[in-house]
């Protein structure tokens, strides 16, 4: 584990039309017992119905959609970066994070061939994102001969770069909407081959650095430092930083994510932050959906609060201190 630190969808029956009977005790031009009201009861029924119709006829599509691609990359050799993963993969990223009704994201994600592929689709995600960051880093770095500077700027025309950048404003202000401190020192556990959080959370830290500031705010832009050792392990000690990170692809099941973040909870301070990675809606079916709120967890962690991004950006942000 890296740590960077800061110094299938089912056949549906035809719908068949439906007709509206009205039964009244004599013909209705003299009947006087059915009034307008019984016309708004009725229209109201039928535009209900038709509401249903589609979004079942959206939920289908983007099922299908869902499916395919999964069958799709099963038939990969490897998930190296290509042009064929590259198109599957892109398309699948704003099919699953475009904005929806939340009835339709449920009848999708309670659809069970999808709730069959789940699995396997976040796994062939995080497979290849990890094959994608070791492809993309190895690029930014290039020979190493023309200095950080080059590296930098190469890092800013990754393709994902200002995806990035809004998911790290979008954390760093859920972090000071839960701290009144400034945050010095941050650790991001599950960093991988390209650190591009890390990176962003300290270029945008570094821009509220003005003359005057205080000489710790100072030493802490010193940069950033790489440890490889086992999340939660005690050759990691975390009491000295004020926000801890959790990636999204720390842990693959919600047992597995539950344990390492409580063995990194016990190897940090109280009244320190978790930021932990999540999802919601269809982009569950891309990552896991983390419950900060289990039984287990409350006891050593306080729920602060949780963000949704409705844009580009995949992740939502769950923060939480330590007690």
């Amino acid at each position: 584990m890296w740590l960077s630190k800061l110094s299938l969808c089912p056949s549906w029956p035809k719908r068949r039309s439906r007709k509206l009977t009205l039964a009244t005790s004599s013909p209705l031009t003299t009947s006087s017992s059915y009034d307008s009201q019984d016309s708004i009861t009725i229209t109201e029924k039928l535009q209900s119905i038709s509401a249903k119709e589609v979004a079942s006829e959206a939920s289908e599509a983007i099922c299908n959609k869902i499916i395919e691609t999964h069958r799709q990359l099963l038939t990969l050799p490897n998930y190296e970066p290509g042009n064929k993963i590259n198109k599957l993969l892109g398309d699948l990223v704003p099919l699953c994070t475009q904005a929806v009704d939340n009835s339709v994201a449920q009848e999708i994600l309670d659809n069970p061939k999808v709730q069959a592929i789940l699995p396997s689709l976040r796994d062939i995600c995080s497979k290849s994102e990890s094959c994608f960051e070791f492809y993309s880093a190895a690029k930014i770095i290039g020979d190493g001969k023309d200095g950080p500077e080059k590296a930098l700027e190469r890092a800013k025309n990754f393709r994902y770069y200002s995806n990035y950048v809004e998911l790290a404003w979008l954390e760093l202000c859920a972090i000071r909407a839960a701290r009144q401190p400034s945050s010095r020192k941050i650790a991001f556990i599950g960093s991988g081959p390209l650190p591009l959080t890390s990176l962003c959370l300290l270029q945008e830290i570094k821009r509220e650095i003005r003359p005057g500031s205080k000489p710790e705010d100072i030493r802490f832009l010193n940069g950033m430092e790489f440890l490889c050792a086992q999340a939660g392990s005690p050759e990691v000690d975390l009491r000295e930083y004020d926000v801890v990170y959790l990636a999204a692809l720390v842990g693959m099941s919600q047992e597995e994510k539950e344990e390492i973040t409580l063995r990194v909870a016990e190897t940090m301070r109280p009244g320190s932050l978790l930021v932990v990675r999540s999802a919601a809606g269809i982009r569950k079916c891309l990552y896991l959906e983390f419950d900060i709120a289990t039984d287990r967890l409350l006891q050593k962690l306080e729920p602060c609060l949780t963000l949704h991004p409705h844009n580009e950006v995949v992740n939502s942000v769950i923060v939480a201190r330590v007690k």
